[in-house]
């Protein structure tokens, strides 16, 4: 059984891990070729500078992810069509 310090901790650090989940997050690129998937490794600052490493492979298979306390992740409804309006220039 959790005693009140243990409680109190794993909510402290909850709150911390939502509230600087900016500082821990990066986009990486990444594209499929032959069937086989691919990523850039590098963490890009911003969702745009990802897309423009993934797009500059010159395949038309591209996409990006983000990563959060290095577990990688989709991408939110907001930051998909970041990418979507870069892809197709809308915006």
């Amino acid at each position: 059984m959790a005693t009140l310090s243990q409680t109190l901790l794993v909510d402290i650090m909850e709150y911390l891990r939502r509230k600087f989940a900016p500082l821990n997050r990066h986009y990486e690129g990444a594209w499929t070729d032959s069937f086989t998937h691919f990523r850039c490794w590098h963490a890009h600052a911003s969702l745009l500078d990802a897309a423009k490493c993934a797009e500059s492979q010159g395949l038309p298979g591209w996409y990006c992810f983000a990563v959060e306390f290095d577990s990688p992740r989709e991408l939110t409804d907001g930051e998909d069509e970041q990418v979507r309006a870069f892809r197709f220039g809308t915006r």
